[in-house]
C-alpha cells in the first residue's frame, strides 16, 4: 500500500508560487508500487497516486494575519451555458462549484495537489485500489455532515445516463461500472463505503490517469437531497436548478437566478484536506452570469465586477480590457485551442470523411496572418496541431501544417474528387460571429470549398454540437453540422493527453465529448495501452502512435492556441497566486480570496 505524507501545519506557509502547496508526491515510489514501474515517475506532472495522513486535524491557521473581508463580485460567461448544477452532468458549471462545492482533489497545472474533501489517499500494491480519506468535520450547508456514502453515491449517479449524466465515461475504469450502466437500478461493486469517513474505489484494470481525470473532476452531491426522488427528476430539483443548491465549499447560495447572478455567503463550517477550518475569507461572493461576450467586456469597463475570466479576447478588446483603472489584465495560458471540429458521421458531403479534404482545409488557412492581422496578435499558431500534449507524448515527425500552402491544399481536393458545387453546413459558436470566421471562409472559397455560416445558440449549444442530431431513432445519427468552429478541446492538468473523451469511438455524448464521432481502432487500442504501460518511455510508444494518427486524421483542427486573460481588480487578493484562471483549473485557493479595504 502507497502511503505518502502531505505536510502539515500553516497551508499559507507551505504555498509557493502556484498558489497550491508546493509539495511534488513522489511518482517513483507510488508508480512503482502502484504496479506501474519506477521508471513512469515522469509521466506528465501530474500524480498519479499520493496519499496524505488520514485524520489531519484543520486549523484554520490559513488565515494568519490577513486583513479580509468584501464582497467579491465575480464575472462569468459560462452562465449562458450552464445546463443545470448536478455535478454529474458537467459543462462548465466550474464558475460556480469553484465556491460552493467540493472535489475529493483538485490537480493544479504543475501537477501539485489540493486536497478538498479528502485528507489524502492511499493505492494498492497492484494499482487497483484508490482508498480516499474523508477531512474529519465536513458539513453541508444544511448543517448534515459530509459521509463517504455521499461520494458512493455521487459516484454512482454518475454512471447513470437516466439520471442525467454525461461523465459514465470517466467512471468507466471502475469496477463494476458497466453492470450500472446496463442496469441503472444496480449500484457499482467498484464503489465501496469503508466507514463514515473512508471510501474506496477498485479499478478492473491500473489507470495512469485516473486520478486527474476522474477523482480531481467530480464535486460530491448530498446524497439525502435526492432521497425518495427518482433519478429522471434529479434534474428539475431546487437543487439541481440552483435556488436550493447544497454543497460543501466555502461559500453557501442565498439567492440564485438562472443565466443571471448568483449571491453567495460564507460557510461557517467549511473545512478542506489543506487544514483550513472555518468561514472563507469574503464576506460575500456575487456572482453575475453572462451569455453574450460584448455585454462580458462592457460590464467589465464599466466597473460592475473585480474579476472576470474572458475567453480568447482580440487584440483589440484586449487593449481596452488593460486600459481599465484599477485592474490589471492577468494571461492564463490555458491548455485548450480554438478549433473547427468535422462530421465524420453523417456530412452532407461524405467527402470530408476523406482525411485529405480535412488537411486540404488546414493547409489553406494563412494562420499567421489570421493571429497578427485579423486577431490582434493575442493568440499563437501552434508548433504542431496537438500543442497541448506533453512534449515526450508527442512523435517527432508530426506535419505542422503551416505556412499556408494552397498548391498543396487544391493538389488533395483534386485527390480526393472534391466537387466545388458543393455548400457545406458550417456553424460557429459563440453565437456572435468571431472576426477570423468570415476570413476562414474566404480561405476555403480561394481553393474551391464553400459553406453556409450558422451560429450555435447558447440555450441549444450542448444539442447541436454535441448530441445526435435525430433523438426520434435508436442509433447514433451524427451531429447537425458539417463543420463546426468552438473553442476548448485540450487540457488544464498537465497530464500527458488528457481524458480520450474527445477522441475514444465510444465517447460520444453523453458518454464523453467525441462530437466528430471520430472512430479509430488503433487510436483506441494505443491511448488505452498506454494507459497501462509501466514506464515513461513505454508510454511514450503508444501516445506518440496517438499523436501520428490524430496529426493525420485531423478530426478537429486546432487553428490557434488559445491565450485568455483574467481582468482584475487590484484590490482582489488571491488570484495572482495562481498559475491558470480558467474557470476548470484545479489547485486554486478560492477560500482564501478576499477585496481589500
Amino acid at each position: 500500500m502507497v502511503k505518502a505524507q502531505n505536510p502539515t501545519g500553516d497551508p499559507v506557509a507551505q504555498q509557493g508560487h502556484a498558489g497550491v502547496l508546493d509539495t511534488r508526491v513522489s511518482r517513483r515510489s507510488v508508480l512503482k508500487a502502484a504496479g506501474l514501474g519506477a521508471g513512469a515517475a515522469a509521466l506528465a506532472t501530474v500524480p498519479v497516486a499520493a496519499a496524505s495522513r488520514k485524520g489531519a486535524t484543520a486549523t484554520g491557521a490559513g488565515r494568519m494575519n490577513q486583513v479580509m473581508g468584501g464582497t467579491i463580485r465575480l464575472g462569468a460567461f459560462e452562465g449562458g451555458l450552464v445546463d443545470g448544477l448536478l455535478p454529474w452532468k458537467s459543462f462548465g458549471q466550474e464558475f460556480f462549484w469553484n465556491w460552493s462545492a467540493q472535489p475529493l482533489v483538485s490537480i493544479a497545472p504543475d501537477g501539485s495537489i489540493l486536497y478538498d474533501l479528502a485528507t489524502g489517499f492511499e493505492v494498492s500494491e497492484d494499482g487497483l485500489t484508490y482508498t480516499f480519506s474523508l477531512v474529519e468535520g465536513a458539513t453541508w450547508h444544511d448543517g448534515t455532515p459530509v459521509t463517504a456514502a455521499d461520494v458512493a453515491f455521487t459516484y454512482n449517479t454518475g454512471l447513470k445516463v437516466g439520471a442525467g449524466s454525461n461523465v459514465a465515461g470517466r467512471i468507466a475504469p471502475i469496477k463494476g461500472s458497466e453492470a450500472v450502466v446496463a442496469d441503472e437500478t444496480l449500484d457499482a461493486e467498484g464503489i465501496r463505503v469503508v466507514d463514515d469517513l473512508t471510501v474506496a474505489f477498485d479499478l478492473t484494470q491500473p489507470n495512469a490517469q485516473v486520478l486527474p481525470n476522474l477523482f480531481a473532476i467530480l464535486r460530491i452531491a448530498p446524497a439525502h437531497v435526492f432521497e425518495g426522488v427518482a433519478p429522471a427528476d434529479y434534474a428539475t430539483t431546487d437543487y439541481a436548478i440552483g435556488s436550493g443548491f447544497i454543497g460543501s465549499g466555502p461559500y453557501k447560495v442565498t439567492e440564485f437566478a438562472v443565466g443571471e447572478f448568483v449571491n453567495l455567503e460564507p460557510h461557517a463550517g467549511y473545512v478542506n484536506g489543506m487544514g483550513y477550518s472555518g468561514p472563507p475569507a469574503a464576506e460575500k461572493v456575487s456572482i453575475r452570469m453572462y451569455n453574450d461576450a460584448e455585454a462580458q467586456v462592457l460590464s467589465t469597463q464599466s466597473g460592475e465586477v473585480d474579476f472576470n475570466y474572458i475567453r480568447k479576447p482580440s487584440g483589440d478588446k484586449l487593449t481596452l480590457l488593460k486600459a481599465i483603472e484599477g485592474m490589471q489584465a492577468q494571461q492564463s495560458l490555458v491548455g485548450f485551442n480554438i478549433f473547427f471540429s468535422v462530421n465524420l458521421h453523417s456530412p452532407s458531403a461524405p467527402l470530408l470523411k476523406d482525411k485529405r479534404v480535412r488537411q486540404a482545409l488546414v493547409w489553406a488557412l494563412d494562420r499567421q496572418l489570421l493571429v497578427d492581422d485579423v486577431l490582434g496578435g493575442v493568440f499563437k499558431v501552434p508548433d504542431i496541431m496537438n500543442h497541448w500534449i506533453a512534449p515526450w507524448a508527442n512523435a517527432d515527425d508530426l506535419e505542422r501544417y503551416h505556412p499556408q500552402n494552397v498548391e498543396t491544399a487544391k493538389a488533395l481536393l483534386a485527390e480526393a474528387g472534391w466537387d466545388p458545387s458543393v455548400t457545406l453546413d458550417v456553424r460557429h459558436y459563440p453565437p456572435t460571429l468571431d472576426p477570423d470566421v468570415p476570413v476562414i471562409m474566404s480561405m476555403w472559397e480561394a481553393i474551391g470549398v464553400k459553406g453556409t455560416l450558422t451560429p450555435l445558440p447558447d440555450d441549444t449549444f450542448l444539442a447541436d454540437f454535441y448530441e445526435d442530431k435525430d433523438l426520434t431513432t435508436p442509433e447514433d445519427d451524427g451531429p447537425r453540422y458539417d463543420i463546426a468552429f468552438v473553442y476548448g478541446f485540450g487540457t488544464l492538468d498537465g497530464s500527458p493527453w488528457g481524458p480520450d473523451e474527445t477522441l475514444g469511438s465510444t465517447r460520444v455524448y453523453p458518454n464523453g465529448f467525441n462530437s466528430m464521432r471520430f472512430a479509430n481502432k488503433e487510436w483506441d487500442s494505443e491511448f488505452a495501452a498506454a494507459l497501462l504501460a509501466t514506464t515513461q518511455d513505454e508510454q511514450a510508444t503508444h501516445f506518440q502512435r496517438c499523436s501520428q494518427i490524430f496529426n493525420d486524421e485531423l478530426p478537429y483542427a486546432p487553428i490557434y492556441q488559445r491565450v485568455d486573460y483574467a481582468v482584475v481588480n487590484q484590490k482582489l487578493k488571491g488570484p495572482e497566486s495562481a498559475v491558470i484562471t480558467h474557470p476548470a483549473a484545479g489547485g486554486v485557493h478560492y477560500w482564501e480570496w478576499y477585496v481589500e479595504a
